[in-house]
C-alpha cells in the first residue's frame, strides 16, 4: 500500500468517533493485545503474513504522531489471519532511535506477531487510540480477493517500549468470502 494512503488520513480520538460500527467498536476500543483477542476469537487459528519490513522514511504525519524527526524507521506491514482469512492489515513504524538495546529484537520478529512480543514486556505503555475509516479496496493488492465499495476501520496508537515510541496502525478488514 502506498505510504500516501496513510498520510492524508483524518484521524480522530476514539472516544469522539460516533460512527464506528457496533460489530467493531469493542475490538477497536480495546486497550489490550489485539493478537491475543484474535487468537481467542479464531480458536488459535491465527498467523501473520509479512508483506514488507524495510528501512524507509516515515511520512510527515507519522513523524508528527511519533514526536520524532528520525529520517529512517523500520516500517513493517503485515496481514493478520484468523480462521484462514485476512482480518487485519497492520503497519508499524519503528523509529531508528527507538531500536537500541533490547528493542533491537523488533527488527527480527519475522512472522511473529508484534503485539505478542510487546504486550509481554514489563513497563509497556500505550497512548490514546485514534480512529479513522478508509476504502478497503486500498488493500486489494495484498489479498486473494477484491474489495469494491466496502469501508475498513483503522486505529492507531503509540506504544512506549522501554520508554521509546513506536507507532502501530491496525486496519480491520471487512468480512469477505474468498474467491
Amino acid at each position: 500500500m502506498p505510504l500516501a494512503d496513510f498520510a492524508d488520513m483524518n484521524w480522530q480520538p476514539a472516544q469522539d468517533a460516533k460512527t464506528i460500527p457496533d460489530t467493531l467498536r469493542e475490538m477497536i476500543l480495546d486497550q489490550h493485545s489485539l493478537t491475543r483477542r484474535l487468537k481467542q476469537v479464531h480458536n488459535n487459528e491465527f498467523f501473520v503474513r509479512v508483506i514488507s519490513h524495510d528501512w524507509q522514511e516515515p511520512d510527515a504525519s507519522e513523524k508528527a504522531f511519533l514526536h520524532c524527526d528520525d529520517q529512517r524507521a523500520s516500517i513493517r506491514e503485515v496481514l493478520l489471519f484468523g480462521s484462514g482469512q485476512p482480518v487485519v492489515f497492520a503497519r508499524s513504524v519503528l523509529p531508528e532511535s527507538s531500536l537500541s538495546g533490547e528493542n533491537k529484537v523488533l527488527l527480527e520478529l519475522g512472522d511473529k506477531p508484534l503485539g505478542e512480543y510487546i504486550f509481554s514486556q514489563p513497563g509497556l505503555r500505550r497512548g490514546p487510540i485514534e480512529v479513522t475509516d478508509l476504502k478497503a479496496s486500498q488493500f486489494n493488492s495484498h489479498l486473494d480477493f477484491d474489495f469494491e465499495t466496502e469501508i475498513a476501520w483503522a486505529r492507531r496508537s503509540l506504544f512506549y517500549l522501554r520508554e521509546k515510541p513506536i507507532s502501530v496502525c491496525e486496519v480491520f478488514l471487512p468480512e469477505r468470502e474468498q474467491r
